[in-house]
């Protein structure tokens, strides 16, 4: 006896679980059946959804496309009705069944690429995955039509945006504009940077603000130097779409020339964007006042000067009567230089009375009472003795002079 199955069985599959429609007359649409078994797949649709119509109806093979076509006039819809219904699969590798809902809407523009848009959402959608073309279609007849018949509110606001020649922003304004999305921000990383220069370099400094977007929408923000200052200077006026890269990130790069500043020290405020106006509210109900590209306040504080000639600077506030200390010296002239070290109080020594420093230095020294003097503090019962050590060097042709106030105790 011969069995009238092959081995393996074949087995049903449909690359969709659903049929949604939402048309203003007619729709046509596919979908796909394989077999992802063994032996041959044969079967038929079993239909009773008005107005659809499904080609073919019976197949033999293990690929075979489904063609569809849905007539709204058929299904008798009237405008905004829709329709809810099932089609059956039923094949010798198995039944499926595939729910249907059909919609009639006042009008739908259908893509080159195959989508049918109906109403804002699939608009937006729509620009996300192609958005040459969707700001291609933003400007068309068609869509126009498309608004007017969905009552959209703000029909005189469109129509300025619609003569805007950058139509990237035009668009973006519009999806904010219809509460598709939130207006793009973006934020700075650091909202101060600080520059220090030695005192006789007077080569230009480079720096640059991080921005990063929220999201992928349009940007354009002015870059605002409060003052002015001569000193700071940006490449750019203001951040467009194009300067951001994929990861939503870019640099405002500048620089700084010492030679412009007067004095050891400068401070500039800079601001990436406009920051948000109080009367935004206005902004629906104008032809010509609306503005969705203001920014969030994203200000960065820029601070130059030049560091001191020599820093000093001891390593502790305190020490103890049999303890060790250093001074700690920052040559920023460039040159070495010649130091010179004297304490009134015999008890606080050092090696040698004149070191030279390089670019840093640190010049140790030791705390050691003599025994007349540990006697002396021993009887008129001093917790602490308070001196300075006088520091001396010749600085650019300048006697520099500083003291460097100790406090020696018994702690």
């Amino acid at each position: 006896m011969t069995s009238r199955f092959d081995f393996p069985l074949p087995r049903l599959d449909i690359s969709t679980d659903f049929i949604d429609i939402e048309t203003n007359d007619k729709y046509e649409g596919s979908f796909t059946i394989k077999n992802t078994g063994g032996g041959t797949l044969s079967g038929q649709i079993l239909s009773r959804c008005t107005g659809f119509v499904f080609s073919p109806a019976e197949w033999v093979g293990n690929t075979q496309t489904i063609a569809y076509t849905f007539n709204a006039a058929d299904a008798g819809l009237t405008t905004g009705q829709s329709m809810e219904s099932h089609v059956v699969i039923s094949s010798n590798g198995g039944e499926q069944m595939l729910p249907v809902t059909a919609k009639l809407t006042k009008m739908s523009i259908v893509t080159a690429e195959g989508f049918a848009i109906t109403n804002l959402q699939e608009f937006y959608e729509y620009a996300n995955s192609y958005p040459a073309q969707a700001r291609r279609l933003f400007v068309v007849s068609e869509f126009y039509a498309l608004l007017l018949a969905i009552g959209y509110e703000y029909m005189e606001i469109y129509e300025s945006l619609h003569k805007d020649a950058n139509r990237e922003r035009a668009l973006d304004n519009f999806f904010i504009l219809s509460g598709l999305k939130r207006k793009t921000t973006f934020s700075v990383e650091d909202t101060a940077l600080k520059f220090v220069q030695n005192p006789n370099d007077n080569a230009l400094l480079y720096g640059h603000i991080t921005v990063q977007k929220s999201d992928n929408g349009y940007v354009e923000a002015p870059i605002i130097v409060k003052d002015n200052s001569p000193w700071l200077n940006f490449y750019a006026s203001k951040l467009v779409q194009s300067d951001f890269k994929e990861t939503l990130g870019t640099m405002v790069n500048f620089s700084i020339d010492p030679m412009q500043v007067t004095g050891t020290y400068a401070r500039e405020l800079v601001t990436i964007g406009t920051p948000p106006k109080k009367a935004a509210a206005s902004a629906f109900t104008t032809q010509s006042g609306y503005n969705f590209l203001e920014h969030e306040d994203n200000t960065v504080e820029i601070e130059y000067r030049r560091a001191a000639p020599v820093v000093l600077r001891l390593d502790r506030a305190a020490y103890g009567y049999e303890d060790k200390g250093v001074i700690q010296v920052t040559n920023n002239t460039g040159k070495d230089m010649k130091v010179e070290i004297h304490c009134p109080e015999s008890y606080v020594r050092f090696s040698a009375r004149s070191y030279l420093i390089g670019a840093y230095g640190e010049i140790p020294f030791n705390i050691k009472l003599s025994a007349f003097l540990s006697a002396q503090l021993f009887f008129r019962k001093l917790p602490y003795m308070k001196t300075a050590i006088e520091v001396r060097a010749n600085v650019q042709g300048k006697a520099y002079r500083k003291l460097l106030p100790i406090i020696v105790g018994q702690w």
